[in-house]
């Protein structure tokens, strides 16, 4: 080999090891990140040499992982076959099939596309080189090897299997949050369709067997001391259910509140959920149950599903009762757009995180920042109910906002990153241009940041792949201005007066392609006002984007005699004092 190739492979090799040794850094961010993972992943060490293949296995152990052995290319692929690794130590020379042909196989498969493959070799010839990493290899150990070097090397890789694993399971349970969600607002629909008493009880007992996948439901409704109606959704029979049932009703009706039994080896029936049915004045007046979860105990989230139909249900009755159809379908219809627009969107932008972490564009650093960004989203959903009140509180001038000194420029740039993943599956660049000039505001950071976050996702929902959004912060002495800009569908002359009013969509296209119900400006412009400020739009026409201008007060000055510490804008509170989320609208 000549020297200077020589030269260049002996240097390659200084900055594998040098990356290596740097690595613990990565592994220990990683490592935080990933310390509700205990699942072990798996190794496997192919080499014709059980010498090397002990070697390896001695210094990767201490790692703790599951290490599977091969000797040879095609007892790998049998491996390969039945399970996922999350690192490949892929010996260069064997017999038979070489570690290259080896690599070309597993490439072949989509299920093995992507794992990770460091080559082992004792010959740092550049050819071979160039050969592996043609077949996406992500890495080369030469031999002897520097057990450090293997083991963080190694350690990466499994840390970033656990991170994608535990990624694909929040998926999962995104995707089946979403479709029980789905599954209520058509129970809604449902439910307040019925044209009797009795025929709603049966839908309702259905309706929660079917979100909830349970075997058994009933549903009971109390008119008064003479009246009950009783409807059951039962795939089984427990022993004793009924008298069970009446005992789980009683204490329901007598605390008027939800009521969980947690689930005992070999008992019959299994745990029962159980929320109350209230009227308007708070009075009980019946209970909805479940029973039979097919695995462990009813969780909060299945409780919160369940208040929600409940509450669903109970309104139902008593718009039956008091025969206001007509009232009643006019809040049905406010309650299925709230609750659609609420859930959809932070829906979607979690799916998008989730998506940019399965292509692997991300660095450690990003991969922790997207999975903190699902995970807030996740808890939010718990909370759904009491962002849907302090949603009503909004519309109807009743909202408390914790005001304090804020600067704008942080709470744009979390809202900014926060829609980032969005706009990169769509293409669209994002730009922004914040003045440092502009001083403090007087307003709810939280609030503000959600503020932002609607208006650049309307912009960004509107924007064609491979357009562009604009946001910009200036100052003016005694006010502050936040212009969004996109180069999207634009807004027609006849339309714009009504761009802020709920429930109004231009003809109505654009809205159903695009997504929404046509809430987000019309709470856009409540929460401004709240503020002391303005919402403006504008628009030269169709098809030639449009601006939005969020006008705030600046902060004079006599605020600080009750000032505390900026509010940080991240909508983060504990549960009592959630804040709403206006991040799905």
């Amino acid at each position: 080999m000549h020297r200077g190739r020589g030269v260049r492979l002996s240097r390659q090799a200084d900055r594998h090891r040098a990356a290596a040794l740097a690595a613990p850094r990565m592994v220990g961010a990683l490592g935080r990140t990933m310390a509700d993972v205990t699942e072990r992943a798996s190794i496997l060490i192919v080499d014709d040499s059980p010498e090397k293949i002990v070697a390896l296995e001695s210094i990767l152990e201490e790692l703790g992982q599951d290490i599977v052995k091969a000797t040879s290319g095609r007892e790998a692929l049998r491996h390969l076959l039945t399970r996922d690794f999350a690192v490949i130590l892929l010996d260069v020379r064997m017999p038979v099939m070489d570690g290259f042909e080896t690599a070309a196989l597993i490439r072949q498969r989509a299920r093995s596309e992507h794992t990770p493959i460091i080559f082992v070799t004792a010959f740092p010839d550049e050819t071979h080189v160039a050969r592996g990493y043609s077949l996406k290899a992500v890495d080369y150990i030469f031999t002897p090897v520097v057990p450090e070097v293997l083991r963080t090397k190694v350690s990466v890789f499994v840390d970033l299997y656990r991170m994608t694993a535990q990624v694909r399971r929040q998926a999962e349970s995104l995707r089946q949050r979403a479709a029980q969600l789905h599954r209520l607002s058509a129970a809604s629909l449902s439910i307040n369709g019925a044209l009797s008493l009795d025929e709603m009880l049966e839908v309702v007992a259905k309706s929660a067997r079917d979100i909830l996948g349970v075997p058994r439901a009933v549903a009971t409704a109390r008119v008064d001391d003479r009246r009950t109606h009783r409807a059951v959704s039962s795939a089984v029979q427990w022993p004793d259910a009924e008298q069970r049932e009446a005992d789980v009703a009683s204490i329901v009706c007598a605390t008027n509140r939800p009521y969980r039994t947690l689930a005992s080896p070999g008992e019959r029936p299994p745990p029962f959920l159980a929320v109350p049915l209230t009227r308007r004045d708070g009075r009980n007046m019946g209970d909805l149950q479940v029973s039979g979860k097919p695995h462990g105990d009813f969780s909060q989230e299945d409780e919160a599903i369940l208040v929600q139909l409940a509450q669903m249900t109970s309104i139902a009755i008593e718009n039956t009762l008091y025969g206001e159809l007509r009232e009643a379908n006019r809040l049905k219809d406010e309650f299925l757009a709230t609750v659609s627009h609420e859930l959809r969107t932070p829906l979607s932008a979690m799916l998008s995180w989730v998506w940019m972490l399965r292509r692997g564009s991300l660095d450690p650093a990003g991969s922790a920042r997207a999975i903190e960004a699902i995970e807030r989203n996740v808890k939010a959903q718990t909370r759904i109910v009491e962002d849907l009140l302090d949603l009503s509180r909004i519309v109807t001038g009743k909202l408390r906002l914790d005001c304090r000194l804020v600067e704008l420029g942080p709470v744009i740039e979390m809202a900014t990153d926060s829609i980032m993943p969005a706009a990169e599956a769509k293409g669209i660049t994002v730009r922004s241009s914040l003045d440092p000039s502009a001083g403090p505001v007087l307003g709810d950071a939280g609030r503000l940041q959600q503020l932002v976050w609607n208006l650049l996702t309307n912009a960004i929902k509107f924007t064609p792949p491979g357009g562009r959004v604009d946001v910009q912060l200036a100052g003016s002495g005694a006010e502050a201005e936040v212009r969004v800009s996109d180069t999207g569908a634009g807004i027609s002359r006849d339309f714009l007066p009504y761009v802020f009013e709920p429930f109004r969509q231009a003809d109505g296209s654009s809205g159903r392609t695009a997504g929404g119900l046509g809430l987000g400006l019309a709470i856009v412009r409540h929460v401004a006002e709240l503020h002391g400020g303005r919402m403006e739009a504008r628009s030269p026409g169709e098809g030639q984007g449009s601006t939005f201008i969020l006008t705030l007060p600046a902060a004079t000055g006599r605020e600080e005699q009750w000032e505390v510490a900026p509010s940080a804008p991240v909508v983060e509170t504990p549960a009592a004092e959630a804040p709403v989320s206006l991040d799905g609208v």
